[in-house]
């Protein structure tokens, strides 16, 4: 495979599409629990007690947070993967470069929610957030401190931390020799594992610097940044079966319905139970991804590649789409039918995302080509 064609994987866009449809439909599942109760499926009318298989279902779609940590092994794969391109064909990484890439990519509409913050909180009547740390890309630590997920801006902790790593990761790909860049992955990820159980059995909020602090999450950011340096190295090949394939998925959405992703009760299970998931999930995007004996149903400029190519709009917007659609149409108009709600939280999750995009960002992106490097 020549170099440019290894700059492409197919496929890709979809597993972003995934990933932020997970999370639209975990915050807007949340929402309507919090505003209206439980779903009458699941609680066999009640909209009080779940029933056994509401419970699993239940379990099921509050362990799509786990979306979060798919979005986090693509971002340490491409990144890592593409610095080291650049450094195996320049010799070096073009620092300033990057960041101006990454900038591009993430400031603009990351700012333009910032700026329409206090207008949202204003016409929904919602408790004012942190805008100083939310502007410098803090927001993560507002979250531990406060313990509290303010509207609108209760999901831009993830783009913190993936900035954080924006900002540190081309110096360590650019100043540590490719040969000890496996050690260093290792390193991190045993500080974050030890962070995590440190954080969650000394502090009030350890729960939260468990889930939201840089350092205990990014060590899924390194394990995508360690298949990316193995990419770079020898283009991946992986061919699990079919049957090695469905065990795999079986097993994972098995335990999506029984376990909650985000419950530690020991020191054992915050530093390494997240592990079970992140490890499934990451073969099996592999398998999906550079798998040659599979076949794509989808060519690679479909709709939902599309849809894929905005999943940052997408993850962006449906987290506030989800409040104004309950306060303002669901509440205000008397309507409180399920169907209704999530059909509307997800046609605007996609359509403001796709405006956002052809009007706003697009030519941004556009601009931010010439700051692109050379392989």
């Amino acid at each position: 495979m020549n170099q440019s064609n290894r700059l492409y994987i197919p496929n890709l866009d979809l597993i972003r599409l995934i990933a932020a449809m997970m999370i639209i439909m975990l915050h807007a599942y949340e929402a309507w629990v919090g505003w209206f109760g439980q779903v009458g499926l699941l609680s066999n009318g009640t909209f009080k007690t779940l029933s056994s298989y509401g419970a699993w279902i239940d379990q099921f779609i509050r362990n799509l947070g786990h979306g979060v940590d798919v979005f986090f092994l693509i971002s340490g794969f491409l990144i890592t993967y593409l610095l080291l391109e650049e450094k195996k064909t320049n010799g070096r990484i073009s620092i300033g470069k990057f960041l101006i890439r990454r900038s591009l990519r993430i400031w603009p509409l990351y700012f333009l929610v910032i700026a329409i913050g206090p207008v949202l909180v204003s016409w929904l009547q919602e408790p004012t957030p942190n805008y100083t740390w939310n502007l410098f890309f803090i927001g993560n630590f507002d979250v531990i401190f406060s313990q509290k997920w303010l509207y609108p801006f209760s999901h831009l902790w993830s783009i913190c931390i993936e900035e954080h790593f924006y900002l540190a990761w081309p110096f360590i790909i650019a100043y540590v020799p490719i040969k000890r860049l496996t050690t260093v992955f290792l390193s991190l990820i045993l500080v974050s594992i030890g962070f995590r159980m440190y954080a969650w059995g000394n502090f009030d909020q350890g729960w939260y610097y468990a889930f939201t602090h840089t350092l205990s999450r990014m060590d899924v950011l390194i394990l995508g940044a360690i298949g990316g340096y193995y990419h770079s190295i020898a283009p991946i090949r992986i061919a699990l079966t079919r049957i090695q394939r469905y065990l795999l998925l079986g097993l994972l959405l098995v335990i999506l319905f029984l376990e909650p992703i985000v419950q530690w009760d020991t020191l054992l299970m915050v530093g390494f139970k997240k592990y079970i998931y992140v490890g499934l999930t990451a073969i099996l995007l592999l398998d999906y991804l550079f798998n040659p004996t599979i076949k794509h149903w989808l060519k690679p400029h479909s709709f939902l590649h599309y849809l894929g190519k905005i999943s940052y709009g997408i993850y962006m917007f449906g987290n506030i789409i989800l409040l104004i659609v309950i306060k303002k149409i669901m509440l205000n108009y008397q309507i409180t039918n399920l169907w209704i709600y999530f059909g509307l939280v997800v046609s605007l999750s996609i359509l403001v995302p796709v405006i956002s995009y052809e009007l706003f960002e697009k030519p941004i992106l556009k601009f931010s080509a010439r700051f692109r490097a050379k392989t």
